[in-house]
């Protein structure tokens, strides 16, 4: 969905090449856990953005303003890398029930999996739908997060849950980026 600095954009979103050189932010959108910085890239018209405060390279949104500020909002939602952990984490649904075997079910629409712990903070067990127990490694998070850790662990083994969920990812983002506050740069 996005660019970084200095590259081409796709030429169904931003065109042909377009510079990313000395650009001046003209407005600030606020999210509740962070602020960016947006500029006119050198066409004049295609969005760019870098967090506030930040003196390093833009990111190509490939948008222009008048697609509206949800819209850019949810754009810069969805290039951050957490994005997909974001929306799982925000949509999964831990069941209550108990099991014989210590596993704990979630479900996110129409997935769902079990988590196991093991004795290693780095590794769970987890079980997609009717698969197989599979031992993955996750990063390092706090045995009692038990919903990151089975978001980590459901995002790590599922190389296609991002396409199956987008079109539900990009709503999600355009309400973040609706309630988000914009202010101009002077």
């Amino acid at each position: 969905m996005s660019q970084t600095a200095g590259t081409t954009g796709n030429a169904d979103e931003a065109g042909a090449f377009v510079s990313m050189e000395n650009l001046q932010p003209f407005a600030k959108i606020v999210f509740g856990d962070g602020a960016h910085e947006v500029a006119r890239c050198g066409d004049g018209a295609t969005l760019a953005y870098r967090p506030e405060g930040f003196s390093g390279e833009w990111t190509s949104l490939g948008m222009q303003l008048e697609e509206g500020w949800p819209r850019i909002g949810g754009g810069i939602i969805l290039s951050q890398s957490n994005a997909l952990e974001r929306f799982v984490r925000t949509h999964v649904v831990k069941i209550e029930e108990h099991r014989d075997d210590g596993a704990v079910e979630y479900k996110l629409e129409d997935v769902a999996w079990l988590i196991r712990e093991t004795d290693d903070l780095n590794l769970v067990e987890i079980r997609v739908g009717s698969g197989a127990w599979t031992t993955v490694k996750i990063k390092e998070i706090s045995m009692e997060k038990e919903k990151d850790r089975a978001v980590a662990a459901l995002v790590k083994v599922s190389p296609d849950l991002e396409m199956e969920v987008s079109a539900d990812m990009v709503g999600w983002a355009e309400r973040l980026g609706a309630g988000a506050q914009i202010m101009p740069v002077l």
